[in-house]
């Protein structure tokens, strides 16, 4: 999902789960969303995960959540995964000049 994918899906205040898997201390600069499921403590807590609704992951580049997704799909069936392209760091490009 881009940016601008995103963006618009919350300026509609659409029905998603956006989730933040970035360390603690990554969050400092900001977030998208206010849910933070640290990496390293994702798969003990993918119960928390819905299946019912879209679900987009992000971290700061796009590396780690575009390969967590990759895994939860393969390991638990998810199929209302999607990731943000980019991350944090695109995101916080390009909304700047949106």
């Amino acid at each position: 999902m881009t940016v601008q994918e995103l963006k618009r899906l919350i300026d509609e205040n659409e029905d998603i789960i956006i989730i933040d898997i970035r360390e603690n201390y990554e969050c400092e600069d900001g977030a998208i969303c206010e849910v933070n499921i640290p990496l390293a403590q994702f798969m003990s807590r993918i119960n928390e995960l819905p299946k019912g609704k879209p679900v987009v992951l992000y971290c700061n580049s796009g590396k780690r959540s575009r390969s967590l997704k990759y895994m939860i799909e393969k390991l638990h069936s998810f199929n209302n995964l999607t990731h943000l392209e980019g991350g944090f760091q695109k995101w916080q490009e390009e909304v700047a000049t949106l």
